[in-house]
């Protein structure tokens, strides 16, 4: 056996441009003497057509051999024969070239087909026009080495698949045997290998792991499984060790806190890797502790594998997650961190009188059907608090109807915790069961599930009506509708594999609802570019037998949407359930003051350049070096530490890029995760990058790559247990590291996730975390035409602010666009501009500029500052009697009042020059407007005075009243 798990070669490291040459390649030794040399090479691959690949030889030198002739490529050897162009030495045999093809970001692997490129004469002279034929005459020069152009590329040591002869003589060697056991360290990951490694072949099936580990650790092991027979239903037991062990392949808790199990199946000739994490307790007695993993699978005998685990003296805290190459973090996997119904800040907890629930701002009565007959709202037309006057969202109750007469039973509630109200009702008619079960949470999140039952075969025609009153129902969002104002008709069915609609938002700045429409099969969709590769599950309830939908009708003062299933039919035992989700908007209170003061830098830079440009929040993106693998930023634990204690000297707060979209390569947990098929990694297409191919198989989807840190990334699941190791990670990021808080970048999670950030980022620090959340215009083909803003209303009540960037049209698009998909505030949010810069004038009256450092927005830092915006109250143009007033209607004005006077924003959304006279409290005002770089010149307006504002363009004025007459 050669040096790492290679039988005939030493394994190893090389440096070569592997963008011409591959990842891959093989050494081979030629002697002195000859025109031509044969060379074997036991390359073991997995690749799926050896022979459809080119081979590439380099000399000594690196000068490229043409002269080389391939005899035979197959998954276990390839022959070649060629040009000792340079005499003795050691030629590289490159054996995966490929060219990227495509986007830098999402390259795809194209790998070199065989292209003859000897010189034919040299051919002839060798005898080589019929290869086969002269083989074995051929001189050798011998393979002596296996090199990757990285270790993370390396297929060493179990990448190296076992020959059919290694294969038959290890299952002749234990005939009878349905499957074998071998015991794998943590430092050699199986992954997505589905081969038998070369090692396991020459190894003793069965024989003892040995391993050791520290007090306080949780140790983690694999018992790799080799089914000679097709294996289903695979369960595993361990026994005799002292310490609590859990089958982390098995099954664990998922994202919601709940318990599940995995189905293990292996393929007959197949390979998989079982995982396995001891809690050793830190004060463990050091020594040698045994045990066994005992393993069966449906209709197989139990084979067990023993364990021997020493303990040394030494010991670690945190279980060793600091130390990411010991993979102790597959502990947190199973973390219920943050999952409890406690209060997270600002909001308050659930007041309960009768059957009403009062929560931040708005109220909710329950009617005896188990389904919201009122909301209100509290918040001022500003949506800058929330003790204005309690305002009605619905102009009648919700209802929710079969087609048949029902008879209700009483409504129970019950409080799980202060942030948390749940209610329960059961309905009879004939033929039928209803059982509705409702909650509403502290943030405005409202879920009514009722499961319909079927006692008898019986036809079902169920329907949704939420009437909500037109006067507050001014704009719309949602299942087809961009942002927008509200039509008065509106018809939309189901189609889920090309769109990822299944949410309307209805309401105004101070009072809205998003109502979505679910069923138990629901599960979260990939999002950003990714929607096709798993869509929405379209819901058996509301989507009917294919002819369910939604309309929108007014009438009578009132906007009624409609969910409809059509006709159902229902056998006798079945049943449909029908899910709403109500989110009740504005969450929270909007921060005008903060949205100024918190400047954001949105490039990586030392701490004293972020200070001296001006900002105080910086965000560290990936592929920097604080940062530099995405999604797991604690591999760079150290140099993000010292990072942030030098920005915290100088008073700036750091964030850092961290979601669990995607995964990098670099994670160490990568390998186990990817053995779990598609629990964590989104089951796909395959291709991409050549080190996806090479390492993952073909069941995944191609996710990000960085080029400038060659870092390339998978595509996550949407809702698994790596959203709990998330969780685990932020709070390690907070406590340890001393971040300030989140960016994220599109968010594969869900709110449950995002709760529990907020919360654990609360918990675990001294100051208010921050988080802000970006996201590119999902609103188009590859993501399934859905509003970012709809799409991330759940997470909204957690988020800080919003950066709506990429693709998002800032000038050919109306107020209405820009209030309801852009800035955030009928959701309690404020926001910023990324795609060129957005309009900083019409930016400005939604209290939103762009990002430095990609937009220098340094001049109107400083003319905040002198106009002392940041401690003044603001009043956008969307409250009822905003301060300023222009007297058009496509010429908005928002305004701030404070220690600085009054100042004014105005920006237009006419098409032509316009002219407007300023107004307050019904009287002409003068204005002023400072000299602002890249803004406005310096210009002063008498009382009256009409004010030219040009196309997409506007001011920021410092306004006072018309002087008193003498």
């Amino acid at each position: 056996m050669g040096e790492q798990g290679h039988p005939e070669l030493q394994c190893g490291l090389g440096s070569w441009d592997s963008d011409m040459y591959g990842n891959h390649r093989i050494l081979v030794r030629a002697p002195s003497g000859g025109p031509v040399f044969g060379a074997e090479l036991p390359w073991r691959r997995r690749d799926p057509d050896p022979g459809a690949v080119d081979v590439l030889v380099l000399a000594p030198s690196g000068r490229r051999v043409r002269n080389t002739v391939r005899i035979e490529a197959t998954a276990e050897r390839g022959r070649i024969a060629f040009e000792p162009v340079e005499g003795p030495g050691d030629y590289a045999v490159h054996y995966l070239p490929y060219a990227h093809t495509g986007r830098p970001y999402y390259p795809q692997a194209a790998y070199r087909h065989p292209t003859p490129t000897a010189d034919p004469d040299w051919v002839h002279r060798c005898g080589l026009q019929r290869p086969d034929g002269v083989w074995a005459s051929l001189p050798r020069a011998e393979a002596f080495r296996y090199e990757a152009v990285s270790a993370v590329d390396s297929f060493a040591p179990l990448g190296f698949a076992a020959t059919a002869d290694e294969c038959a003589a290890l299952t002749a060697a234990h005939p009878d045997e349905p499957f074998l056991l071998f015991g794998e360290d943590r430092d050699h990951p199986l992954g997505r290998y589905d081969r038998l490694p070369a090692p396991w072949a020459h190894a003793v099936p069965s024989a003892p792991f040995t391993g050791a580990a520290s007090c306080g650790e949780f140790y983690v092991l694999q018992a790799g499984v080799y089914a000679v027979e097709a294996l289903t239903e695979i369960r595993t037991e361990v026994r005799g060790l002292p310490f609590p062990v859990r089958s982390l392949s098995a099954g664990g808790t998922d994202a919601r806190g709940e318990p599940f199990e995995n189905r293990i199946d292996v393929g007959a000739g197949h390979v998989h890797a079982l995982w396995f994490g001891l809690d050793i307790p830190q004060a463990a007695e050091p020594g040698t502790y045994e045990g066994e993993i005992a393993v069966r699978a449906h209709g197989t005998g139990e084979r067990v594998l023993p364990l021997r685990i020493t303990v040394g003296p030494q010991t670690v805290d945190d279980h060793g997650a600091g130390d990411p190459a010991r993979l102790a973090r597959l502990r947190w996997l199973d973390s219920t961190l943050g999952q409890d119904d406690e209060i997270v800040p600002p909001f308050t907890p659930v007041k309960v009188a009768g059957h009403r629930l009062e929560i931040l701002g708005r109220a909710v009565e329950i009617g005896p059907a188990g389904l919201p007959r009122r909301l209100t709202s509290s918040f001022t037309s500003g949506v800058t608090g929330t003790d204005g006057p309690e305002r009605d969202l619905l102009s009648g109750p919700v209802a929710f109807t079969v087609g048949h007469p029902l008879d209700h039973g009483p409504l129970r509630l019950d409080r799980t915790g202060p942030a948390r109200v749940r209610w329960s009702c059961e309905a009879t008619g004939p033929g039928l069961r209803l059982r509705t079960e409702g909650a509403l949470e502290a943030d405005g999140f409202l879920v009514v599930r009722t499961t319909v039952e079927a006692v008898d075969e019986l036809a079902l025609d169920a329907r949704l009506d939420m009437p909500v009153r037109a006067d507050i129902a001014r704009y719309a969002m949602g299942l087809g509708l961009p942002g927008q104002v509200c039509p008065e008709t509106y018809d939309w069915q189901w189609d889920t594999p090309a769109h990822n609609q299944d949410a309307l938002w209805l309401g105004s700045p101070a009072a809205g609802v998003q109502l979505s429409l679910r069923d138990e099969h629901y599960a979260r969709p990939l999002n950003t570019n990714y929607y096709r590769e798993k869509p929405l599950v379209t819901p058996r309830s509301w989507a009917g037998d294919s002819s369910g939908g939604v309309r929108l009708r007014t009438e009578n003062g009132a906007r009624t949407v409609s969910a409809y299933s059509g006709p159902l039919r229902m056998a006798a035992g079945e049943s449909r359930c029908f899910e709403l989700r109500l989110l009740l908007t504005p969450f929270k209170p909007i921060r005008p003051g903060l949205q100024l003061a918190e400047r954001y830098f949105h490039a990586y830079a030392a701490p004293a350049e972020v200070a001296a440009y001006g900002a105080n929040v910086v965000n560290i993106h990936h592929a920097t070096p604080p940062n530099p693998y995405i999604n797991d930023p604690l591999l760079a634990a150290d140099v993000l530490r010292d990072y942030t204690t030098e920005a915290h000297r100088l008073g700036i707060r750091v964030k850092v890029y961290d979601t669990v979209r995607e995964l990098t390569r670099h994670n160490p947990e990568l390998p186990a995760l990817a053995s779990l098929g598609s629990e964590v990694l989104a089951p796909g297409p395959g291709g991409g990058h050549a080190w996806l191919r090479e390492h993952l198989g073909t069941d995944y989807v191609p996710g990000w790559v960085a080029p400038d840190v060659t870092d390339v990334a998978v595509v996550t699941s949407g809702d698994s247990r790596w959203h709990n190791s998330y969780v685990c990670g932020i709070d390690r990021l907070r406590r340890r590291i001393g971040v300030d808080g989140l960016y994220l970048d599109d968010v594969a999670y869900d709110r449950t996730t995002m709760k529990r950030v907020r919360k654990t980022l609360a918990r675990s620090g001294d100051t208010a975390p921050l988080i802000d959340l970006h996201s590119c215009n999902q609103y188009r083909e590859p993501d399934g035409f859905a509003s970012s803003a709809n799409l991330y209303a759940e997470l909204m009540p957690y988020t800080d602010r919003l950066w709506l960037g990429e693709l998002f049209d800032y000038e050919g698009t109306d107020p209405a666009y820009w209030l309801v998909e852009l800035s955030g505030i009928p959701f309690g949010l404020m926001g910023e501009m990324l795609e060129g810069g957005g309009n900083p004038w019409r930016g400005l009256v939604f209290g939103m500029t762009a990002r430095a450092p990609m937009t220098d927005v340094r001049p109107l830092w400083r003319a905040f500052d002198a106009l002392r915006l940041p401690e003044a109250d603001f009043t956008g143009w969307w409250a009822d009697e905003p301060p300023v007033a222009t007297g058009r209607a496509d010429v908005l004005a928002s305004s701030w009042q404070g220690p600085g006077g009054t100042a004014t924003a105005v920006a237009s959304w006419a098409s032509t020059p316009v002219e407007c006279v300023l107004t307050g409290s019904g009287d002409p005002v003068a204005a002023y407007a400072p000299a602002i770089e890249g803004f406005q010149p310096e210009r002063s307006f008498a009382a009256g005075e009409p004010v030219p504002v040009a196309p997409g363009r506007g001011w920021l004025l410092s306004v006072r009243p018309a002087p008193a007459p003498r």
